[in-house]
């Protein structure tokens, strides 16, 4: 009977996303992950569309975009005021992640009758020059030269001009190339200018992945973690709130703090970062009953705060090690109780490549491996030694999307709850509850997933156990679907390996993407 409600209320939950889809079918047709809020844009371009016919304040406003962080709100709004401008038109807007992990913005705009002829007064004049500036003379190819040559003479063909600004941007490898449109020296006469300008060279390492999301799970209930980036290409600054997340630790929190990075400092191989946060902790019935049971396992804690400096250095842009430490002071619930110290050195390595095969296929890897040793050099009242490696291999082909990952991971001495290996949540071993499987989490780890989605349709498959070194090892399993659009996700799980087979529902919004925080 219980089987039965869990699953009525899990259809009702679909039933909800489905109807959120309804509403928004754009968003549900969308192929790929979105760009993060707050990466960097590198360009802002409008293709399909004379720029030049926009107001200047607009022209400027969009060109403006470059070298900001990435605000989905903005750009839509910039779409707005384009389709204010020429009612006769429609205009979306996509955004692209190049292989630096910076964004290109482009506004596509179309008329809405497309039978009706284009209305563009400049298509009345004949160009008498046109030309490529920001590249030096000797940067151009004689094809070039030639094709810049053949529109001399004839009127302005708004879609062969866009269709040459691509072929320059294509030959100049590493610029940006604009298309402007200037007086000539008498009426009725142009001149056509491309505007190059140089690329900036991609960055070598990467800011902290953010993972903003308010995500319910039909055991654990409903919680958020906003991270919210601010700065500039190489300089970032994020705020940190978190409200009732039990979604990656055993314990709940809820509390705020700050990361501060720099990718560049100097050169683009050394870069740091530095976070500090305070979190108050709420615990299960069934985290607790389990300790009383084991109380040498860990000590609770009402509040957590932590101070993590980084240094970080790229060997190549794909591969790149950072160390630093992490101090924490955790505060007991009983005022007469001294609190403790977790204080740890960490390091990590992480390889990080995505690359283009035939027939628009695209492939990415992502492999890491981590280390936190809690040392009495630090002043940590405990002391223990943490592993953790993850790989994960992507593969993307028209509608298509294939995601695997693995994760296995080990800890020696006395872990603090929050160091503790946890599965069975919104992300991993779908369809388990983690506080069923391991209250106090484990010392030990080994997990993998196998996900196909095609458009916003996912089916996956989850294998992972999470034990204590003292305890037998149980490998647990589970299947379920999945719906994504954009950032909202809905997905339902079913274990294979009990008797009591029981729908796990999560739903929610989520940034999507690749990597973990170690």
């Amino acid at each position: 009977m219980g089987s039965i409600l869990a699953l009525d209320e899990a259809m009702r939950t679909l039933g909800l996303l489905i109807t959120l889809l309804a509403v928004s079918p754009q968003m549900a047709a969308e192929q790929k992950p979105a760009v993060p809020e707050g990466t960097s844009i590198t360009s802002a371009q409008v293709t399909g569309f004379d720029i030049d016919r926009l107001s200047p304040g607009l022209r400027a406003e969009i060109l403006s975009l470059a070298g900001t962080p990435l605000k989905q709100q903005r750009l839509d709004e910039l779409a707005a005021r384009i389709e204010a401008e020429r009612p006769h038109h429609v205009a979306a807007v996509r955004t692209v992640m190049d292989v630096g992990g910076e964004a290109r913005v482009f506004f596509v705009v179309g008329r809405q009758d497309q039978a009706e002829r284009d209305d563009n007064i400049n298509a009345r004049y004949t160009v008498e020059r046109a030309e490529i500036t920001g590249v030096r003379d000797e940067e151009l190819t004689q094809a070039l030269r030639d094709a810049l040559s053949a529109v001399i003479g004839k009127r302005l063909d708004s879609p062969e001009a866009d269709r040459l600004r691509e072929r320059i941007e294509h030959d100049l490898s590493g610029y940006d190339v604009s298309r402007r449109i200037r007086r000539g020296s008498e009426a009725g006469r142009i001149r056509l200018l491309y505007e190059a300008r140089k690329r900036e060279p991609p960055a070598w390492l990467d800011f902290e992945p953010l993972r903003p999301g308010v995500v319910f799970h039909s055991e654990q209930g409903w919680g958020s973690y906003l991270d919210l980036a601010l700065g500039t290409r190489n300089v970032r600054v994020t705020p940190i709130a978190a409200i009732d997340n039990s979604d990656d630790l055993v314990e709940e929190y809820s509390g705020y703090g700050v990361r501060v990075e720099a990718r560049r400092l100097g050169t683009r191989r050394l870069g740091a970062s530095f976070e500090w946060t305070r979190f108050e902790q709420d615990w299960e019935f069934a985290t607790l009953d389990a300790l009383a049971i084991r109380p040498d396992v860990a000590a609770l804690y009402d509040t957590r705060s932590t101070i993590t400096p980084l240094v970080k250095f790229a060997f190549t842009p794909d591969l790149s090690v950072a160390a630093g430490v992490s101090i924490s002071e955790l505060e007991p619930p009983s005022p007469a109780t001294a609190s403790q110290s977790a204080n740890a050195f960490v390091a990590s390595i992480g390889y990080d490549h995505r690359w283009d095969a035939a027939s628009d296929a695209t492939h990415r890897l992502g492999t890491a491996f981590a280390i936190r040793a809690g040392s009495h050099e630090l002043e940590s009242d405990l002391s223990y030694r943490k592993y953790l490696g993850q790989g994960t291999y992507q593969f993307d082909f028209g509608h298509h999307h294939v995601q695997a990952t693995g994760m296995a991971g080990g800890i020696t001495g006395q872990a603090p709850l929050f160091e503790r290996f946890t599965l069975g949540d919104s992300r991993t071993l779908r369809g388990w509850n983690k506080y069923d499987i391991a209250p106090l989490g484990g010392d030990r780890l080994i997990y993998s997933s196998v996900e196909y989605r095609y458009r916003g349709l996912a089916l996956f498959f989850d294998a992972g156990s999470v034990w204590d070194t003292a305890d037998q090892r149980r490998f647990r399993l589970s299947t379920g679907f999945g719906l994504h659009a954009g950032p909202a996700f809905l997905v339902v799980g079913f274990p294979l390996n009990t008797d009591h087979v029981t729908a796990i529902t999560a739903l929610g919004l989520r940034v999507p993407g690749l990597g973990a925080r170690w």
